[in-house]
């Protein structure tokens, strides 16, 4: 059954040099880019802050932030100096401090934010992105821009556009990655500080309660300078990431394994029975869903050989990580340091858009690589640069000689 409505008539409210739909690791790179080059910047979120996995998700550590400088590096080090830097393997944040700082940054560039605000439609041209239209408190609006970048982990803007996409293996959507719901726990004994795998405590307790375990590689997360941390142990298989129903029940099973988690330890566990259950995170870790097809896809070869890029905008260095329903654990092989070419982030056969983090070009094996939050905002950054050096010399974003802006402007290495 289809409804036929009159045309809604949106109102225009703002035009940008660039909208970036999605304020996770990515779309704040971007931003922190974007700003400082001076183009006229719109930032956008479904949540009332700024970080997206960072915050919203409660995801730590930031994996591959070691050969990072830019935005990376600029955080890490205002984090240290408020002392909330290190915690877990000495890579990982406190939430809050992490949501302000990434504010101030975007306040002192003079970047726009608009948060609580969801996605609803791309607008087009042709084959070109032109803007995008939104709901929000004020109802429904639209934004137009010269550059739209898709931030939103799950290529949403570039999908609605009509950009070509793969999910999964063979377009089952079902055999993606597991999902997972962080939770935040509080009085970490001091035995456990340091935080760690916490495999035995938790299957010994299941084991103990007749239950079976979701997940053979859990851990306890310390959030730096407090008591508290963040359990990674929750696994949801076979949900589709592209559907809202899934959603909704991988939430749902996400949180019964969070309660059957905490009840159980507090039952069985000298060491972790203490624990006090504080929160679960706002939004799902998914960890896979679309990846747009764009003029180059990063292939599996490429991250074994470490191949390196003339329009390299990343430098990735993450093992590949494949959380399997399989195992209930990790399908894990290592990589040789390689780049993430401009090309993989450029939709094929359409001009206007940038995709950013793990919806980019590139193999599902791949993806497992460099989905991390480190190489997410390393590659949106760079690609905020490319753009802002396009929109400055006027010329199409694929004509730029991406080696030759970055090395000028010491952005990668």
């Amino acid at each position: 059954m289809e409804f036929i409505t009159e045309t809604i008539k949106t109102p225009v409210k703002g035009k940008y040099d660039v909208i970036i739909v999605g304020a996770g690791p990515s779309g704040c790179g971007a931003a922190r880019a974007c700003g400082e080059k001076g183009l006229k910047t719109l930032i956008l979120d479904r949540f009332n802050c700024l970080g997206g996995a960072w915050t919203i998700g409660f995801m730590n550590p930031l994996f591959d932030h070691a050969n990072k400088n830019g935005f990376i590096k600029e955080l890490k080090d205002r984090l240290k100096e408020k002392n909330k830097w290190g915690g877990f393997a000495n890579m990982s944040f406190h939430y809050e401090y992490m949501k302000a700082i990434l504010e101030r940054t975007m306040q002192e560039l003079g970047v726009d934010m608009l948060f609580n605000t969801t996605f609803s439609k791309t607008i087009t041209e042709g084959n070109r992105v032109t803007g995008v239209v939104v709901e929000n408190i004020e109802g429904r609006s639209a934004y137009l821009a010269d550059v739209v970048m898709d931030c939103t982990g799950d290529g949403a803007v570039a999908a609605d556009a009509g950009c070509e996409f793969v999910v999964g293996e063979d377009g089952d959507y079902t055999e993606c990655q597991a999902m997972t719901l962080m939770f935040l726990v509080g009085n970490i004994p001091e035995k456990w500080k340091n935080g760690g795998m916490i495999f035995e405590n938790l299957n010994h307790a299941y084991e103990k309660e007749g239950l079976s375990i979701p997940f053979t590689r859990p851990y306890l997360i310390p959030v730096p300078d407090t008591r508290f941390g963040v359990v990674q142990f929750t696994h949801m298989y076979n949900y589709n990431p592209l559907s809202a129903k899934d959603i909704t029940e991988a939430n749902i099973e996400g949180r019964k394994q969070m309660i059957e988690a905490f009840e159980a330890l507090k039952k069985h566990d000298a060491d972790l029975g203490c624990l006090e259950l504080i929160a679960s995170s706002a939004t799902l870790g998914v960890r896979e869903s679309r990846r747009i097809i764009g003029d180059y896809t990063v292939t599996t070869e490429d991250i074994l050989e470490g191949t390196q890029f003339p329009d390299g905008v990343c430098d990735a260095t993450f093992n590949v990580d494949v959380h399997t329903k399989a195992n209930k654990g990790q399908r894990y092989y290592n990589v040789k340091p390689y780049q993430i070419p401009m090309r993989a982030l450029l939709p094929k056969g359409w001009d206007g858009i940038v995709v950013a983090g793990r919806c980019i070009s590139g193999s599902r094996d791949a993806m497992a690589s460099y989905r991390v939050t480190g190489n997410c905002c390393q590659m949106a950054e760079n690609a905020g640069y490319i753009i802002a050096y396009a929109k400055e010399k006027n010329i199409p974003i694929r004509e730029v000689k991406v080696l030759e802006v970055l090395e000028k402007g010491k952005h990668i290495l």
